[in-house]
């Protein structure tokens, strides 16, 4: 029987405490050689992750759940450092790619819309942007739309983590009229919109189904029906530590821009949805080739 992630239990939140606690008196380095240890128990114990891990990884051409997991280890202290603002920028390095476009965006006062996923880091880009180290000349006002499960109590854990990096969070169960409006008023403002894309949601079987790895996959309609409806340029980032496994890792940070434009009649507008999604699954596709083990879906995808 498959299991979507929504189904999966989410109890982080406690063990992030402590690692915060952790890395108030420790480096981070210190913790990233903890957490290969995390990683094995979770591996030897998590009997539904690693048969997960093998399906996922017999499409890349990889084999080691062990590794797979103990990436996934190192992955939970990264989020810790980009929430407590232990994130350096001199570790961060762009790509010559649609970067440039991007940044000059935001200096432009533009309201841009970032999609995310869960290969890599997502919340490095949202934690240096709090920070203040985003390498804009503006401020980033980053709103962040995530289901209510993980939106639920998290404003408050990233409150009393570090009170200066929570973000606005609007739950996607409550996507309407209302809602609608006001991240366009944000947008309007200048703001970004982060939003994560490989996520289907628990409350609508609408999906879009895209090649995806070799084969079939469902993608979020809601998701890429809020792009249209927003039209406001959007920009699919990932941020990849350039060694998988290190205790000093390195970042490229990737930006690919979506050059669909969403200035067209309802009925054209279906179908550049779904050239939408297909450009971000194609993206996320040749990350997952360049990373695999940076892949952090342990559910049944496919």
């Amino acid at each position: 029987m498959s299991t979507q992630w929504y189904e999966v239990k989410q109890s982080h939140n406690f063990g992030y405490k402590m690692m915060f606690f952790v890395l108030k008196f420790f480096p981070a380095s210190f913790m990233r050689f903890l957490a290969f240890f995390v990683g094995f128990f979770y591996w030897l114990f998590g009997a539904k992750a690693r048969r997960v891990s093998k399906k996922y990884l017999s499409k890349v051409g990889k084999s080691s759940s062990l590794k797979h997991i103990s990436s996934f280890a190192l992955n939970l202290v990264e989020n810790v450092q980009s929430w407590a603002g232990k994130f350096s920028f001199s570790d961060v390095h762009w790509q010559n790619d649609d970067v440039h476009d991007l940044v000059d965006n935001i200096n432009a006062g533009k309201g841009t819309i970032i999609v995310i996923s869960h290969l890599g880091n997502a919340q490095m880009m949202k934690g240096l942007a709090c920070m203040g180290e985003s390498g804009t000349e503006r401020k980033m006002n980053i709103t962040t739309v995530s289901d209510a499960k993980i939106s639920k109590g998290f404003n408050a854990l990233l409150n009393e983590i570090n009170p200066d990096s929570s973000f606005n969070l609007v739950s996607s169960d409550d996507i309407g009229p209302e809602t609608i409006l006001l991240l366009q008023e944000r947008l309007e403002q200048g703001g970004v919109v982060v939003i994560a894309g490989d996520r289907v949601s628990a409350h609508t079987s609408r999906n879009i189904e895209i090649e995806f790895l070799g084969e079939k996959a469902n993608f979020p309609y809601g998701v890429f029906l809020l792009i249209a409806l927003l039209n406001s340029p959007t920009y699919f980032v990932t941020g990849l530590r350039q060694k998988d496994f290190s205790l000093s890792p390195q970042y490229d940070m990737f930006v690919s821009k979506n050059p669909i434009s969403f200035d067209c009649s309802r009925k054209e507008r279906e179908e550049r949805i779904r050239q939408t999604a297909e450009n971000y699954a194609k993206n996320l596709e040749n990350l997952c080739k360049l990373h695999p083990y940076q892949w952090y879906n342990f559910f049944d995808f496919w």
